[in-house]
């Protein structure tokens, strides 16, 4: 049998290169990157353009061509197909005058994409007096962020065609967001009414054929991780003014808390997940945020809501 495998490996050494090219683009990103390590014939053909052709979306062209310069100056800057991967990897690019941002997945090449705060529709948004624009903060992909001033009704949302992400693919999207220095009202304290994100996917814009929504309850700051823990289990608080009465809460495990990002001081928060429909499906997702418990808020940054992959951890700081 050692005989016959050693036989059947040296066989598979001998095939063309455009045979074994092909076997591999039929694998993940992944997978590409090992075999490169079997062989210095293996590595030629998984490092070809041919395997990592087939990894980039089928429309990257048309969604690069949308970048400032266009998709060739993107392309310019790498030297194969494999470089043009990784540069969407690691530095996402801007499309459609910096307000939205394009990259891969590094795992299964699924397109990630984030809308900046420029592309959300913000309520009191265009009042000076409620929201500032202020330069991109270190770490932030735009140009630009939204700053909250002073507002007592909290409300974001953003579109997106279903179209720009990779169909079959199970999604989550997340606020992206930081903190000013002076912050108000954005506590997340125990027993108090929380944030509520909504995501709704809309199939058949042109006539709507079908609707799905989901709900979440969003904490954007809590108090550490032992206010994460007391979310999530059985709260007993004792009332001093009310003759040591106990009032029971009840565990609220839907409660969806922030994590740390590893570009700068930024945190996400999920805020729903939903599965974009088999290609040439036409449909619309809409990821909503809204605080309305009449709290004054203010110091809140908001630099946009990312759509990806619901595997990818995006690197978050433990």
């Amino acid at each position: 049998m050692d005989c016959e495998g050693a036989a059947a490996g040296a066989e598979i050494y001998r095939l063309p290169e455009e045979c074994v090219s092909y076997a591999i683009s039929m694998t993940t990103p992944g997978d590409a990157c090992h075999s490169s390590a079997v062989s210095p014939a293996f590595r030629a053909a998984a490092d070809s353009d041919a395997v990592w052709d087939r990894f980039l979306p089928p429309d990257h062209a048309a969604i690069l061509a949308r970048a400032g310069g266009g998709a060739s100056a993107v392309a310019g800057e790498c030297a194969s197909k494999k470089d043009l991967f990784a540069r969407l990897c690691g530095r996402p690019v801007l499309l459609d005058a910096a307000t939205m941002s394009f990259g891969l997945d590094r795992r299964s090449g699924a397109k990630c994409v984030m809308l900046s705060a420029r592309a959300l529709s913000i309520a009191w948004g265009d009042d000076p007096s409620r929201w500032r624009w202020t330069p991109g903060l270190p770490g932030s992909r735009f140009p630009e962020v939204a700053e909250l001033l002073d507002v007592c009704w909290l409300e974001i949302t953003g579109e997106l065609q279903l179209s720009l992400l990779s169909p079959g693919t199970t999604y989550a999207a997340y606020l992206v967001y930081s903190f000013a220095d002076y912050t108000t009202g954005l506590e997340c304290n125990i027993g108090m009414p929380t944030p509520i994100a909504t995501v709704t996917v809309v199939s058949g814009t042109s006539r709507p054929t079908a609707t799905t929504t989901t709900e979440h309850k969003i904490c954007l700051q809590h108090m550490g991780e032992d206010e994460t823990i007391m979310h999530r289990q059985e709260l007993v608080i004792r009332l001093r003014k009310d003759f040591g009465r106990k009032v029971r809460f009840d565990p609220d495990m839907d409660i969806r808390c922030p994590r740390r990002r590893d570009d700068g001081d930024w945190r996400e928060v999920e805020l729903g997940e939903f599965v974009v429909p088999g290609a040439g499906e036409d449909a619309v997702v809409e990821v909503s945020f809204k605080e309305e418990t009449g709290r004054w808020k203010t110091g809140l940054i908001v630099q946009g809501i990312e759509l990806r992959p619901k595997c990818t951890s995006n690197k978050l700081a433990s």
